[in-house]
Parts: C-alpha cells; sequence; structure tokens
C-alpha cells in the first residue's frame, strides 16, 4: 500500500528496513508454518485456555493482595492508587480528589499501563521499538507504589502474557478486550500503543532530520514514562534541546525509575506543571532555558482525553508562537468512544475522559485553535485514521488480519506552522 507523498511520516514509516522490524513477529509459533491458516487457527483455538490461566491466575493474584492494599491504606497510609495523597503541585490544591491521577504522590496508573504495552511489544519481540521501556518495567509495580507485593504479581502477569503471545501469536490483553468489551472499546492497549509510539517516533525523527542543521526543540507535554529522549539517535545531535513536562507525582516517580534503570536523563530539562491549573507555556519558559524562537516539535501523547475542550484547543494555540517549522502531534478520541461505560471507568482510577471529536470535524477543531492563537495559521501536516496506522506499524497474520485489536478509535493528528508540507486530510 503506497502512502500519501504529502504526509509528513510517510518516508519514515515506509522505509523499508524500518517497516520490517516494525511489521514483523520475530519469536512466535507462528513462525513454524506462517502461511498455515490451519495452523493459525489452531493456535487461536490454544489462546482460549492459555488466556483462562491467565485470567485465573490474576483474580487469585487480586485475591492474596487484598491484605496488602488495606494494610497499606488504612494502617500505613502510603500513598497508592488506592490512597491518592497529593505530591507537592505548582500551585497548590485542597484535595487529592480535585486532582488528576497523575498530580498525586501515586502518580498516573495509565502511564504505568502505557509503559507496560510498549516493554511488552518490545520484549516480545513483536515490533515494538521501545527498548528502554523494559528497563524502567523492571523497577515499577503495575499497581504503582505504594502494595506490597504488587511487584511480584506485575512480573507474573507480564512474564505469563508473554509466553501466551510464543505460543499463540495473540496478545492477551487485546484479544480479551475484543472479545468481551468490543462493543463499547474500539482498541486494545497493545496495538494503539504500538502504531502510536511508532508514528510519534516517525514524527520526532522526521522533524529531527529537517532541522538538525541548526538547534531545535523536543518538548514532551505530558511525559509520563516516554523515552524518546533517551533512544532516540536523532536527538543524540547536540542541536537538540530536550525538555520533559508531567504533573509532579508521576514525573518524581519516572526519574527514580530512570536513575534505579541506570538510563542517562542528563541532556534532559524535567519540568513539573499541571496542564488544568497552569499555562504549561509559562511554566516551561519559566522553569528552564526554553527558546521558543527555535523551531519546536511537541509530543502530546495520551494526554487530550483527559482535558477540557478549551484546554486542548489552548495547549495547541501555543504551537502556533513558536519558531518557524514548529508543530505538535498528539492522539485523540473518537466521540462515540464516550460511552457510560468508558467514562465510569476512567474515572474510577482517577483519570476521566474529558476530549473527543469525531474525525470529519477536524477542520473546524483547527479552525478553533487558530481563533485562540495571535500567532501563525496551523496546518494539518498528518491525520491518520486505523485503517493506514494498522498497514504502517502492525504485524499481520495469514489471511490478512493484524495482531492486537484496534478499530475506530479516533485519529492521530500533526498541526504545524511555517514552511511544512501539509497533508491532504
Amino acid at each position: 500500500m503506497a502512502a500519501a507523498p504529502t504526509s509528513y511520516t510517510a518516508e519514515m514509516a515506509y522505509d523499508s528496513d524500518r517497516r520490517k522490524v516494525r511489521t514483523s513477529i520475530q519469536f512466535s509459533l507462528l513462525n513454524l508454518f506462517p502461511n498455515s491458516h490451519l495452523f493459525h487457527n489452531g493456535l487461536g483455538w490454544l489462546s482460549i485456555p492459555t488466556g483462562a490461566g491467565i485470567a485465573s491466575l490474576m483474580f487469585s493474584g487480586y485475591l492474596c493482595l487484598f491484605p496488602s492494599i488495606i494494610f497499606s491504606k488504612y494502617i500505613m497510609d502510603w500513598p497508592s492508587i488506592f490512597n491518592r495523597k497529593l505530591a507537592i503541585v505548582h500551585p497548590p490544591f485542597d484535595s487529592a480528589e480535585e486532582r488528576n491521577a497523575a498530580a498525586t504522590a501515586a502518580g498516573s496508573a495509565t502511564a504505568i499501563k502505557t509503559l507496560s504495552a510498549r516493554s511488552q511489544m518490545n520484549i516480545q519481540k513483536s515490533g515494538g521499538p521501545d527498548s528502554i521501556a523494559p528497563r524502567l518495567m523492571r523497577q515499577i509495580s503495575l499497581f504503582g507504589p505504594g502494595i506490597p507485593g504488587s511487584y511480584w504479581l506485575s512480573r507474573i502477569y507480564l512474564l505469563m502474557s508473554r509466553w501466551n503471545f510464543y505460543l499463540t501469536g495473540r496478545i492477551f490483553i487485546d484479544q480479551l478486550t475484543e472479545r468481551y468489551m468490543g462493543h463499547w472499546i474500539r482498541f486494545g492497549e497493545s496495538a494503539l500503543l504500538q502504531v502510536r509510539t511508532c508514528w510519534l517516533d516517525d514524527v520526532v525523527e522526521a522533524f529531527g532530520k529537517k532541522h538538525c542543521g541548526g538547534p531545535f526543540n523536543v518538548v514532551i507535554l505530558g511525559a509520563g514514562y516516554d523515552t524518546r529522549c533517551y533512544r532516540l539517535d536523532i536527538l543524540r545531535n547536540e542541536n537538540a534541546r530536550l525538555y520533559e513536562i508531567d504533573a509532579v507525582g508521576t514525573q518524581t516517580i519516572k526519574k527514580n525509575a530512570l536513575k534505579k534503570a541506570n538510563v542517562d536523563s542528563g541532556n534532559v530539562h524535567f519540568v513539573s506543571c499541571d496542564f488544568e491549573r497552569e499555562n504549561w507555556m509559562g511554566a516551561l519558559e519559566s522553569r528552564s532555558n526554553f527558546d521558543k524562537s527555535l523551531p519546536t516539535v511537541f509530543i502530546w501523547e495520551g494526554v487530550s482525553y483527559y482535558l477540557d475542550r478549551d484546554v486542548v484547543k489552548a495547549t495547541i494555540s501555543e504551537v502556533s508562537k513558536c519558531g518557524n517549522g514548529s508543530c505538535i502531534g498528539f492522539d485523540y478520541a473518537h466521540i462515540a468512544c464516550f460511552n457510560p461505560t468508558v467514562l465510569k471507568s476512567t474515572k474510577s482510577v482517577g483519570e476521566p475522559w474529558k476530549f473527543g471529536m469525531d474525525p470529519g470535524n477536524v477542520d473546524d477543531f483547527v479552525k478553533g485553535c487558530d481563533e485562540s492563537s495571535s500567532g501563525f495559521k496551523l496546518q494539518v501536516l498528518d491525520h491518520l485514521r486505523y485503517e493506514e496506522l494498522k498497514d504502517r506499524y502492525l504485524a499481520k497474520y495469514v489471511g490478512g488480519g493484524h495482531i492486537g485489536y484496534l478499530n475506530d478509535f479516533g485519529g492521530f493528528l500533526l498541526l504545524g506552522i511555517g514552511s511544512e508540507t501539509p497533508s491532504s486530510v
């Protein structure tokens, strides 16, 4: 499938060497008979008992963990996903209940799940490009801090999920989501994280390739456990100035994990900020040496969902005030994904979904961002939907299906200013 030549990331995405790594399954029983429909279907049936085994073990593990949760919350009063104590934030707030979970001392549970998915896709050699994620994930429990015993339960679950993939070629969590929750959830976390990681890697590398002749900025907004500043070759260029902005709770946990994993973060400026209560550009300029006159790429991965629409528009409009060639890459949820089950689920973990849009209304949304800006007009450089993303970044089974589960979840948008080549929407 040929990509549109005007796509900002097409050259990177369709490079033959990169594409081969990203869309191949390097270690699985599927590779014994890769062109056999019968063998493929047989392993699909095998995934039913193996998946049931994983689910049963995790249910038992949760029951065993219950006393630890009680001990942590009610006896020791440790911060955790079950006891959201405030971290030190700018400015202070009255209670943990009014804060997004990322600002609490326990950090963001969603950010940990994101890291875990990237780690699994890399370790099980199913196309995942994030080689740093496994090193960080070894330092962190899926439950976050403050729950004794949860680290080892996490290790067991992740190991069993990988072996399930080695044996059956199926990703347990995506298969579970598609089979039992597909009528209200349009993506599995592994498939979504694979395509999102690859696309934003392409955004950064395409931008760096265009601007590496002089100084340029890379800003990771709502960084979570993003690792691009530590693993992308283009960012080892002495002209690259690297910044990560996030809520203080998650950022503190990440910095500790980087140190334990012996990942050098000396070239990265860490800036703490709350997106809903502060002007992030003001925080970036006042708490670092950021120079917005330089061309800047902003990576805003998995954040827009949790912010009010006006905050999203205001964030994007800041890009138009930066140097020529600046751009922002982000993902958004389809408004149809905002059903009662999803809204209740995201609220229950302290990270409620707030923003989404109809992919057909992207032009109107961009115009609204322009109206909020006093700078240059924004152009759509990339707007990718699930079909092209699967073709670019997911390995295929015999018969044409892709690993993981990805439906019409929304889209990925790259908006920029200056002389960059726009993409057709």
